[in-house]
């Protein structure tokens, strides 16, 4: 682990779009970003290039919030590592573009991570609250049984590797016409949830069942349940820790 300086890791395809910028603070004064205030410790900007379309993370510690930072993986970091990871899972991600660090005697002070926009693309939470808000068709009744199985088959095969995504919140997922891409995923894989797998796995059903009844059907719920391949007594679990921390 990188313990003091900088650390950059760009995508090939994409080096150009960093010459000549090495530190953190070399990339967000490029692009105009700003340095998130103390309480927020993360900012986000889109950015539309000749290149495409992007969003540009930034994460900055003050005060005792550095003590968080000392010998840990950055956020910036372990989120580009785990997009590319749930790539490899079956998950439709965000490409992850490039991320930096610099840290000083072990502590982080700057990062950033770039993602590749998801093009025409609306969030679940956008759809709960305004179903006409998709700039396209709604999928069909076979195309949302589609999705969802599909999703569903994904994530038990991600919880069967011990890879817990942590975030699964509405306006972290979104619908394509003909995909469910997920975003936001810092916490993704924490080591928690590697040792106590049985309580990850009830934490992300947990997650989903609670905004999932704004949005599907009972029926629809139970063809995940199936397709993931939930039992009764998981299902419960998964409600009581829904009922108790998302209410």
């Amino acid at each position: 682990m990188l313990i003091h300086g900088v650390e950059r890791v760009v995508h090939p395809d994409q080096r150009l779009l960093f010459e000549g910028l090495r530190r953190p603070r070399d990339v967000i004064e490029r692009w105009g970003a700003k340095i998130p205030p103390a309480n927020r410790r993360s900012a986000v900007i889109e950015l539309v290039l000749p290149e495409g379309r992007f969003f540009l993370k930034v994460y900055a510690y003050a005060g005792l919030w550095r003590l968080r930072t000392l010998f840990i993986v950055s956020r910036a970091g372990r989120e580009f590592r785990n997009l590319t990871r749930m790539a490899e899972l079956g998950f439709n991600v965000p490409q992850p573009v490039a991320y930096g660090q610099e840290r000083t005697a072990g502590f982080v002070s700057e990062s950033f991570l770039m993602t590749r926009a998801i093009e025409n693309a609306v969030d679940l939470r956008s759809l709960i609250d305004k179903p006409g808000s998709a700039p396209f068709p709604l999928p069909s009744t076979g195309e949302r049984r589609r999705l969802i199985e599909d999703f569903a088959r994904t994530l038990r095969h991600a919880h069967e590797k011990k890879f817990f995504i942590h975030t699964l919140r509405s306006k972290n997922l979104l619908l394509t016409r003909s995909a469910l891409h997920v975003i936001d995923v810092p916490f993704a894989g924490i080591w928690r949830w590697r040792i106590f797998s049985g309580a990850g796995r009830v934490r992300d059903l947990a997650v989903l069942m609670h905004w999932a009844r704004q949005l599907l059907s009972r029926t629809e719920r139970m063809r995940f349940a199936r397709a993931y391949g939930a039992d009764r007594a998981l299902l419960r679990k998964a409600q009581a820790c829904q009922e108790r921390h998302y209410p």
